[in-house]
């Protein structure tokens, strides 16, 4: 990870705050499955009071979670997609890049992909906009030295650029329950968690009012890798 800014500097403002385009590690964690991560090196866009927000870019190298014998998690029915063994996985981040915003406190992030639906000719050889944006339920992010930790809710909602939108994996967030992955009261504060990200949905609130559907990465940005020392069971 980029060493830009001393460690006193970002004493100074209270807590720790990486500059752009550093380098650092967006981390899930799960208890119920200790010792294992969804893992991914991204670059930092902007970190301030208000907002972190980091670069994935296509191709890169992350940790994920797969079932016991190395088949994709979704492979697994039921409750046993939650609740069977699982390995360590190393597969590379599909499709376009994508930007991600996390702001403190909030049980969501905000993933900002491409949407090219219905597009010219014309419009695709233009710069992607990315407005086609996926509200991700989770803990609020912690920091740590090389990154933020979270840990994934399961439940999560599709937005379009025209503010409609509609939950997602709800199916799975039962299945979860099922599991023992997460107790009654639990699931009810992940719902409760959605309708007060739905409320601001609706009041299209940063970071959906935000610059960030045009985002370009630097071209000068280097691909940000896994640390040395991470270790898989499985590579796909």
């Amino acid at each position: 990870m980029s060493e830009a800014g001393s460690r006193d500097e970002r004493e100074e403002q209270g807590q720790q705050r990486w500059r752009r385009g550093d380098q650092i590690l967006w981390t899930y964690t799960n208890p119920a499955h200790p010792g294992l991560y969804d893992q991914r090196p991204v670059t930092v866009i902007a970190d301030d009071e208000k907002h972190l927000a980091v670069w994935l870019e296509s191709g890169t190298r992350m940790l994920h979670h797969v079932l016991a014998d190395g088949s994709g998690i979704r492979t697994a029915d039921g409750p046993a997609r939650f609740g069977a063994p699982r390995a360590q996985g190393l597969k590379r981040w599909q499709g376009p890049g994508i930007v991600a915003v996390f702001q403190p406190g909030a049980d969501y992030s905000v993933w900002f992909f491409e949407n090219r639906t219905g597009q010219t000719a014309e419009a695709a050889s233009a710069p992607a906009r990315r407005d086609s944006y996926y509200v991700n339920l989770e803990d609020p992010f912690t920091r740590f030295d090389r990154g933020i930790l979270t840990a994934d809710h399961v439940l999560d909602i599709v937005v379009d650029s025209d503010g409609t939108f509609q939950l997602k994996d709800e199916d799975e967030l039962e299945f979860a329950r099922e599991a023992g992955m997460f107790s009654d009261e639990k699931v009810a504060r992940i719902r409760s968690a959605a309708d007060s990200a739905i409320d601001d949905i609706r009041a299209w609130t940063f970071p959906f009012d935000s610059d960030y559907p045009d985002f370009q990465p630097d071209p000068a940005w280097s691909m940000p890798d896994l640390p040395a020392e991470a270790t898989w069971d499985f590579k796909s």
